[in-house]
């Protein structure tokens, strides 16, 4: 698989799984917004590494090791299915996003 198919499939999974949340939970005063907020901000990145945004790429690593502490966090108190895919998905998505190559490529400048 190409890097980009996988990066942008996490940050889509990712907004998919937050949108949900936020749909379970209509109707509370912050959790909504909040969900629906965090799941607009991975369809960005999504949309950014698709597009070969610079500021996408290289905020995708922030935004991945973000979703991995929150999954180890999130492990620690309530051991889940989808606590370990996220921390797995997160943790596959910052190793692939740290390379440098890997970078230049998504931004558009590495080998076609």
């Amino acid at each position: 698989m190409r890097p980009k198919l996988i990066v942008v499939s996490f940050f889509l999974l990712l907004s998919i799984y937050f949108y949900g949340l936020a749909v379970l939970s209509y109707g509370e005063q912050y959790m909504f917004p909040g969900f629906v907020l965090i799941g607009t901000f991975h369809l960005l990145f999504a949309a950014g590494v698709y597009l070969g945004n610079s500021i996408a790429v290289d905020g995708g690593a922030y935004v991945a090791l973000l979703d991995l502490i929150f999954g180890i966090i999130w492990i620690i108190s309530i051991l889940s299915l989808a606590a370990v895919s996220l921390t797995l998905l997160s943790g596959l998505a910052l190793f692939i996003l740290m390379d440098e190559d890997v970078r230049m490529e998504l931004r558009g400048g590495g080998k076609p």
